[in-house]
């Protein structure tokens, strides 16, 4: 049996990684489109022209992967249906569940380095794909903004700051205003400062005064230093625009955390975060809907048809990521159930279809 699982292994990732790689260099070659102007108006020359489509390649292997992987299992399975060889597994007395199961393990197998790649690869070539563009071939400096101003930020129990002026470098802000209202949105507190600094896991306030509000009477009280209860950090508080596909786990995990405490919901990076975990069992399906087409429910379809049946399956599962996701981003679904909705639906379709195969 050992043998077997080999030689099937063999053929299923050769042809894996040749379908692979022609996805691969089709992106590349259309990414070498899309940027041809951009090339001649820098006057680019061919290395970094090589060199910055290069750094693309991991990211066009991961969008080719899924449709790679059902390719890869329907011509495997296809040409084992085709030269006989699933009859003589099954003369030989080897269950058919047997072969069924490999395959799932080598679909989670590309699931996990998909998700390997993402995590550990891809950040780092994007950014070394944006210092490629800017510094080399624009000759532009990669500038980090630390300057900040007019930022509004929400917090819990009521509170809202307002900062005129915020600098992550030297933790300052400047022209701070700080509200606090009650259950009734009532203000019961008002603080206004001229700037502050981070000491000790917490912003001192300076030069301000501290407004206590009381049905028809408010307090006023002065300070020079008054150590406030905000601990968020000014890195926090700035929240940038970032392409979060291209974000490891820690990264995506910190920028959501930002986003909530900025007041904000954070719906589509909380979607893309259960998609990653998603994404590893989703090859698992396209290995549950490919099986059935490729050995055609018993050469009872022709292999054209099962084929193209598989293809138009693959696109629809798709197709129905793209609707759940869109649901969850319009607050239809909670991000879990828009990331994991379609691998349950065509989990249970491939199940159903993996039941007509024959052992």
């Amino acid at each position: 049996m050992k043998i077997l699982y080999i030689y099937i292994t063999k053929i299923f990732t050769k042809i894996f990684m040749l379908t692979t790689v022609v996805f691969a260099l089709v992106g590349i070659i259309s990414e070498l489109f899309r940027h041809v102007s951009f090339y001649i108006d820098n006057k680019t020359p061919f290395c970094l022209v090589f060199i910055h489509l290069l750094s693309n390649m991991p990211w066009w292997l991961m969008q080719g992967l899924p449709i790679a992987t059902l390719l890869a299992v329907l011509f495997c399975l296809g040409d084992l249906s085709k030269n006989n060889e699933i009859i003589a597994i099954k003369a030989a007395g080897i269950n058919m569940w047997r072969i069924i199961v490999l395959f799932l393990i080598v679909g989670f197998v590309i699931g996990i380095g998909d998700f390997a790649v993402k995590e550990f690869v891809i950040p780092k070539t994007s950014s070394y794909t944006e210092v490629v563009e800017k510094e080399k071939i624009q000759k532009e400096k990669i500038d980090i903004k630390t300057e900040f101003s007019d930022l509004i930020v929400p917090m819990l129990n009521n509170t809202r700051i307002t900062i005129g002026y915020l600098n992550i470098k030297e933790n300052i802000i400047k022209d701070i205003v700080i509200e606090k209202y009650g259950d009734k949105f009532a203000a019961e507190c008002l603080i206004l400062a001229e700037s502050g600094t981070w000491e000790n896991d917490a912003w001192l306030l300076k030069n301000g005064v501290i407004r206590n509000f009381n049905a028809d009477f408010w307090t006023e009280t002065h300070f020079k230093r008054y150590k406030s209860n905000i601990h968020i950090k000014s890195e926090d508080m700035a929240v940038q625009d970032i392409d979060h596909d291209t974000m490891n786990m820690r990264k995506l995990k910190k920028y959501i955390s930002q986003l909530k405490i900025s007041g904000q919901t954070a719906v589509k990076e909380r979607i893309t975060l259960n998609m990653r975990f998603a994404a590893v069992f989703a090859y698992v399906v396209v290995m549950i809907m490919g099986i059935p087409f490729a050995v055609g429910f018993g050469n009872r379809l022709s292999k054209i048809l099962s084929f193209t049946l598989a293809l138009i399956t693959a696109f629809i599962y798709w197709g129905t990521q793209a609707i759940t996701k869109s649901l969850g981003e319009n607050f239809i679904l909670s991000p879990f159930i828009a990331a994991w909705l379609p691998n349950l639906i065509f989990t249970a379709i491939g199940v159903y279809l993996l039941s007509k195969v024959r052992k």
